[in-house]
């Protein structure tokens, strides 16, 4: 229960900050997640354990790559969005990851919910790889991802974490609308006046 709690914590207040783009989300992401990976462990949530191990190595590069994007003026790295090519090489990227990790799971594990367990998986993986470069559908699918997680860690009576989950859900709304409100106002100041 103290993990359960603590990480909780931990992981909220990193997304208040990837929310606000402030650079403090990574440091704080990277105790959170070494406090959730063991707490995964010990629950028996296998690819949840292997994401927290991605969502570490991921916020030491997300933690570079928005420190490194810095401009002359000090500015940030700007919110992105994908295009359609990039759209179709990551569901299709989705889908491959999905199998894969249902595969490993079903052969290598005793995990009972393998279907769900690859499909929060691979979504999160995807969402983590956009947050690194703060491209906005990130939010999405952390709002697809949250909602699952919420179920599912309520089954496996993890109350603070399923909580945490449906706040998530909320956070993931509320990192959509500022960082929309963000890319539609750089991009007023980007476009010519004639």
């Amino acid at each position: 229960m103290f993990y359960d709690l603590i990480g909780a914590i931990a992981s909220l207040l990193s997304t208040y900050y990837f929310i606000r783009q402030n650079n403090k989300a990574w440091a704080i992401a990277l105790l959170a997640t070494a406090l959730n990976g063991w707490l995964y462990w010990q629950t028996g949530i296998y690819a949840d354990m292997c994401l927290e191990s991605f969502y570490f190595l991921s916020a030491g590069y997300g933690w570079y790559r928005w420190t490194q994007s810095l401009n002359s003026q000090g500015k940030q790295r700007s919110i992105t969005r994908l295009t359609n090519k990039q759209g179709t090489s990551l569901l299709m990227a989705g889908m491959l990851l999905y199998l894969v990790i249902f595969y490993l799971l079903t052969t290598y594990s005793d995990s009972n919910i393998a279907k769900l367990d690859a499909l929060t998986t691979s979504i999160s993986l995807i969402a983590q790889w956009l947050m690194c470069y703060k491209i906005i559908i990130t939010w999405v699918l952390w709002f697809m991802a949250d909602a699952l997680y919420a179920w599912i860690y309520w089954q496996k009576e993890l109350p603070f974490h399923a909580l945490l989950m449906l706040l998530y859900t909320g956070l993931a709304i509320v990192g959509y609308l500022v960082w929309l409100t963000q890319y539609s106002a750089a991009r007023k100041m980007s476009v010519p006046k004639v």
